[in-house]
């Protein structure tokens, strides 16, 4: 059986930062499990055109397709698919990720996907691929985790169990498979060869905008496995820093302090940055992450509206919010914080008050989102039920969706299309004009100290400087 792993281009404004861990991870399943090395064309890394793309694809012989990502490459599956299908006919495409599971049936009805896996795809890929090798699609129906697509309906095999433990039963991503000298040249939030790592999964939280498809159990690799992955990969690609991924990376506060104690002392010089929540956060913790390495620690603050905190069902408050600025400061780590606007009950009053803990917390208001009802949140729940969401023209709407920076749907009865966007602006232009940016040697000089000698050509490099300030928050203290 051949098998052909597509990634799918996602976030063009940007350069491709992001390993795309989930089909990374699938390839090296398939790899160790079934002796099958999957060939892998990362649309998203080359920045393929989709003529390009097809002639790549006309260049490979192929049994299967997986591809899959987050929601926003929705369309790019459906174009994937049609292209599979024009070169062979007969292959089976089978779509993972948030894109296919938090709409199977609509990426089923409104494609040529012939399978969408509704969960993780670590054990259900597997048994899939074993099950199609004996008796074709007829075969794998049984195969728990499924939405199918055949004779013109489609059939659900029934959910399947989250892994229990992450060491044994995932693995680390393909890296050999992927085009990793474009991922290490373009950092995430570091200097130097910075690579993506995600560690666990899960989040214990109930934010209304989030999708969590991996429950609400915190599950993590143990640090033993982050440690041998992390030292493998600095073997390998000499990596200089770690930005993890995760949810929630500080959920499991003990798994963070022995993480800090092995990295200090078997990975020094090694650099990071990680996921927060400002109710996690203490002064001896983070202490002991700086100490460790660790340079940033990013939030999402939301909202300066106490009352807009509460209905997106943060579960912070204000003063936790302003105790993780100080206190992250106080060890002189990059604070990315971000932001919503237009959540249901967003009007003039909340928009001032989130105006307001920026400019008396000395925040640059640089990430400012449009909120998203993104399918598989409550918060897409609560728009298809109220009618923001035209139920008949679904399809269209999940095509649509990209990065929140981009309006997509108003979700306010406060105001209009043109003055929500208007407002957004306005209070970026607000705050800008009440909190004074660090001035160049101030910036140079946090910079310097928390990098070392990474830093001395990212600040030779004007053009990468503004870019990193705009994407990735790197001038936030």
């Amino acid at each position: 059986m051949k098998v052909l792993i597509i990634n799918p281009p996602i976030r063009l404004h940007d350069k491709p930062r992001h390993i795309p861990h989930g089909l990374a991870i699938i390839a090296s399943v398939i790899r160790e499990r079934l002796d099958i090395t999957p060939r892998f064309l990362d649309m998203n890394a080359l920045r393929l055109t989709p003529k390009e793309a097809l002639k790549k694809l006309s260049e490979e012989e192929f049994d299967v397709v997986l591809t899959g990502g987050l929601i926003p490459v929705y369309r790019h599956i459906i174009w994937i698919a049609e292209a599979a299908k024009k070169i062979n006919p007969g292959a089976l495409v089978i779509a993972g990720g948030s894109a296919g599971m938090s709409v199977p049936r609509l990426l089923l009805e409104n494609s040529l996907v012939d399978a969408v896996c509704a969960g993780e795809g670590e054990a259900a890929i597997v048994e899939l691929l074993l099950a199609l090798s004996k008796g074709g699609l007829k075969g794998a129906l049984g195969v728990k985790g499924f939405y199918f697509k055949k004779d013109g309906k489609i059939h659900s095999s029934g959910p399947r169990e989250l892994l229990c433990d992450l060491d044994r039963e995932s693995a680390l991503p393909a890296y050999d498979l992927l085009p990793m000298d474009i991922y290490l040249s373009n950092p995430i939030i570091g200097f130097g060869k910075d690579i993506d790592f995600i560690s666990s999964r899960g989040c214990p939280y109930k934010c209304t905008f989030c999708y969590q498809p991996w429950g609400r159990k915190f599950r993590g690799h143990s640090v033993e496995f982050i440690m041998d992955a992390l030292k493998r990969l600095k073997e390998r690609y000499s990596i200089d820093f770690v930005s993890f991924q995760d949810d929630e990376f500080m959920a499991d506060r003990s798994r963070v302090r022995e993480f800090c104690s092995r990295v200090k002392d078997e990975l020094p010089g090694l650099l990071w940055s990680c996921t927060g929540r400002v109710n996690l956060v203490s002064e001896e913790l983070l202490g002991m992450m700086r100490e460790a390495g660790c340079v940033s620690v990013s939030y999402g603050f939301e909202s300066g509206s106490p009352r807009m905190l509460k209905s997106m069902k943060k579960d912070v408050t204000i003063e936790a919010m302003e105790r993780a600025v100080a206190l992250n400061r106080r060890f002189g780590m990059m604070l990315p914080v971000s932001f919503i606007i237009g959540m249901p009950g967003e009007d003039d009053g909340s928009c001032g008050e989130t105006v307001e803990f920026c400019v008396r917390n000395s925040l640059p208001l640089k990430s400012l989102m449009f909120a998203t009802p993104y399918p598989g949140t409550a918060l897409f729940e609560q728009a298809l039920a109220s009618g923001r969401i035209d139920q008949a023209a679904l399809h269209s709407f999940v095509s649509s969706l990209g990065d929140a920076r981009d309006f997509v749907v108003n979700l306010t009865d406060a105001f209009s299309d043109g003055e929500l966007m208007e407002k957004r602006q306005e209070m970026i232009d607000q705050v800008c004009s009440r909190v004074r940016p660090l001035d160049e040697r101030e910036y140079e000089g946090k910079i310097k100290g928390l990098f070392g000698d990474l830093a001395a050509g990212y600040l030779k490099d004007s053009s990468t400087v503004k870019h990193r300030a705009t994407h990735g928050g790197i001038d936030l203290f």
